[in-house]
């Protein structure tokens, strides 16, 4: 998917419906998505190639599901996180989008903001870069409360398709290539990947799990450049998460 910086509260994220479908078109990229400050590298229990350090271990989540009211509670705001403009981003997500071949379905779903199963409670922020490097860049939070035992199965999903996905068709209207990506060191568990459309750079996603909630991070590339997810982001969500 590409976005112009200007319509990103509307388009920028996977979580409007209908998006995905401008993935191929190089006229609406984001044209200034910077890269994240750098990630340096840990041991966590992420993707499997390894880990990035997201500075220090966050506080233990809740094992339950959290309602709507909870995850509001819990999910980032304007001032938590410094060079950051937080906005609610309330559009909820409708998945209806199918890869080819199957095992890439699991990718798509999460581009989609649409896991299988469905979250029982969903928030959806929008993140935009203010100033310094990460100026001009837009990352799409969504928090999706699960029971544990079907959190565990997104991650478990998403690594499993790694193994086994490279590239599919649909969803956009040109193919999609998808690489594993090293995952932070957040949360109990987190996987990382790109998703490049043909003739684009790629854009970034980070999957974390943190107790019974889910929460994607998703940040598109600007022009000419791939994208990163801020590091930043993630560690300030993940330890709001779970205090």
């Amino acid at each position: 998917m590409r976005i112009r910086v200007t319509a990103a509260a509307l388009c920028a994220a996977v979580l409007v419906a209908g998006c995905g479908g401008g993935g191929g078109d190089s006229d609406a990229k984001a044209t200034d998505s910077a890269a994240a400050q750098g990630s340096s590298s840990g041991s966590g229990s992420g993707s499997g190639s390894g880990s990035a350090s997201a500075s220090g271990a966050a506080p233990e989540a809740p094992a339950k599901p959290l309602g709507e009211a909870q995850l509001k509670s819990a999910a980032l705001v304007g001032g938590d996180v410094d060079g950051y403009q937080i906005t609610d981003f309330p559009v909820k997500p409708d998945g209806d989008s199918t890869a080819r071949p199957a095992d890439c379905q699991p990718l798509e779903n999460m581009r989609t903001a649409s896991p299988d199963p469905g979250p029982q409670a969903f928030v959806g922020l929008l993140a935009f870069g203010g100033a310094g490097p990460t100026a001009g860049s837009a990352t799409t939070i969504g928090l999706m409360a699960y029971d544990r035992s079907d959190a565990e199965g997104i991650l478990d999903g998403l690594r499993t398709a790694l193994k086994k996905c490279t590239a599919y068709e649909g969803g956009v209207p040109a193919r999609t290539t998808a690489k594993a990506a090293t995952a932070p060191d957040a949360g109990d568990e987190a996987v990382a990947f790109g998703l490049e459309t043909q003739g684009d750079s790629a854009d970034a996603f980070v999957v974390v799990r943190s107790g019974a909630t889910v929460v994607l991070f998703y940040t598109a590339a600007g022009t000419g450049s791939a994208a990163e997810v801020p590091v930043e982001l993630v560690t300030a969500q993940i330890r709001k998460l779970g205090a």
